[in-house]
C-alpha cells in the first residue's frame, strides 16, 4: 500500500519573495478564531494502492499530478484579484503568529472564510459576488445593460470559459485559454507527454484531447471523450463548476481530481448503474421534469484519490463528483458518478465516528 501524505490544509508550493512595497494586510481577524477554523480541518494520510498501476501509467501519474498543480494557481487567481499579493506578503512573513492565518488562506484558497459565508479574515473588505471573473465594482445592472446595447456579445459574454475585463472603458471578454495561458500551456504540454507514457487508448485519447482543449477554449470534445475513458487512472482537470460566480453562476472555476480506479468496489456499483434510468422514471415527480432523452451510459466508478486541485481542494473536501455539467455531453451520453472512497473513509474516522462515540457515551 502506497501512502500519498496530504494534508487539507497544505501550504502553497509556490513562493514568491516578498517585495518593499506598501503591506497588502491592513487589518486581520482575532488569532483564536482563525486557529479554531484552521483547527476544525483535520490532516489525513490519504492511502491510494499503487500495486494497481504498471510501471508506465505510474509514470503518468506522475505527470497528471503535475499537471493539476497548475489548477491551484490558476484558481488561486479566479477567486479574488489580490490573492497573489495577499499570499506573498503572508507566506513570506517570518513572524511566528502569522501561521494560522497562513494555513487558513491556503485552505480556503484565499482571505475569506468559506464556513462563515466568506467572512473576510484579513482585511475587511467583503469578497466580490463575481470572484475575480468580472470586474469588481461591475454590477448586475451594468453587464445587462452592456448586452441590450451589444446584443452581438451575449454568447460570448455568458459563456462559462471566459472572463469579463474592462479595456479603454469597455467591457470585453477574454477566453480563459488566453487569460490563464502561463499556467495552461504547462499543464497541456505534461498532459500531452503523459498521453504518450500510457498505452490506454481511451487514456491517450482524453489526456490529448484536454491538452488540446486548455488551448482552443473548447472543452465539448474532451468530455465527450471524458465519458468514454476506460483506463486504471480516472482523471478530471479543467474547468468545471460554477459555484464560485455568486454573481451571475457562467463562470467555471478550474479543478483537479487525480484517481485510480477500485476495481473491486466499482464492481459492486454496477447493479446502480444499471437500473439509473428505470429509478428516474420511478421519481415521485411529473414526468415534465424528468429527463427520459438523457443518454443511457451512466457509469458509477468508485476510486481512490491521489491528489486534488483547485476549486474542490478549498474548504470542505468532497466525497464524490457527478460530471459533465454540459447539457449536449449529458445527453449525448449521460453523466458519470465518481465516489472517492479513500476521502469517505477519512471522514467517517475523522468526523462520524468521534460523533458516534459522543452520542453513544
Amino acid at each position: 500500500m502506497y501512502r500519498s501524505s496530504i494534508i487539507l490544509c497544505l501550504l502553497f508550493s509556490t513562493v514568491i519573495l516578498a517585495g518593499c512595497g506598501k503591506k497588502v494586510i491592513q487589518t486581520k481577524a482575532d488569532a483564536t478564531y482563525v486557529a479554531e477554523q484552521v483547527a476544525k480541518f483535520a490532516p489525513v494520510t490519504i492511502k491510494y494502492d499503487q500495486s494497481l498501476l504498471d510501471e508506465n501509467e505510474t509514470k503518468a501519474l506522475k505527470k497528471i499530478v503535475e499537471a493539476a498543480k497548475y489548477m491551484d494557481e490558476i484558481f488561486l487567481r479566479q477567486v479574488y484579484s489580490k490573492n497573489e499579493s495577499i499570499r506573498e506578503e503572508l507566506m513570506t512573513s517570518t513572524d511566528p503568529s502569522n501561521k494560522p492565518y497562513q494555513e487558513l488562506f491556503t485552505i480556503m484558497f484565499g482571505p475569506f472564510d468559506r464556513l462563515e459565508g466568506d467572512k473576510p479574515f484579513l482585511n475587511s473588505t467583503p469578497k466580490p459576488l463575481g470572484a475575480n471573473f468580472y470586474p469588481e465594482d461591475m454590477t448586475k445592472e451594468e453587464f445587462n445593460k452592456w448586452l441590450e446595447a451589444h446584443p452581438e456579445d451575449k454568447e460570448f459574454f455568458e459563456q462559462t470559459f471566459t472572463l469579463i475585463r474592462r479595456k479603454a472603458g469597455k467591457l470585453v471578454a477574454v477566453p480563459y485559454s488566453e487569460a490563464y495561458k502561463k499556467w495552461l500551456e504547462p499543464a497541456a504540454k505534461l498532459l500531452r507527454e503523459a498521453a504518450e507514457l500510457t498505452q490506454n487508448l481511451s487514456l491517450k485519447k482524453y489526456l490529448n484531447s484536454r491538452a488540446d482543449a486548455f488551448l482552443s477554449n473548447d472543452y465539448y470534445q474532451s468530455d465527450m471523450d471524458w465519458m468514454d475513458l476506460d483506463s486504471q487512472i480516472e482523471v478530471v482537470i479543467g474547468p468545471y463548476e460554477v459555484y464560485e460566480d455568486k454573481l451571475f453562476g457562467y463562470k467555471a472555476a478550474f479543478e483537479a481530481f487525480v484517481t485510480i480506479v477500485d476495481p473491486a468496489e466499482s464492481k459492486k456499483l454496477e447493479i446502480v448503474a444499471q437500473h439509473l434510468n428505470e429509478l428516474e422514471n420511478n421519481l415521485p415527480i411529473k414526468d415534465e421534469y424528468k429527463n427520459f432523452s438523457r443518454g443511457a451510459s451512466s457509469p458509477v466508478k468508485v476510486v481512490q484519490e491521489v491528489f486534488s486541485a483547485g476549486d474542490t481542494k478549498a474548504g470542505v473536501q468532497t466525497l464524490a463528483f457527478n460530471l459533465p455539467n454540459d447539457e449536449r455531453v449529458r445527453e449525448a451520453k449521460g453523466s458519470k458518478k465518481v465516489m472517492l472512497k479513500n476521502i469517505a473513509e477519512a471522514k467517517f474516522n475523522k468526523i462520524y465516528l468521534p460523533i458516534a462515540e459522543i452520542v453513544l457515551d
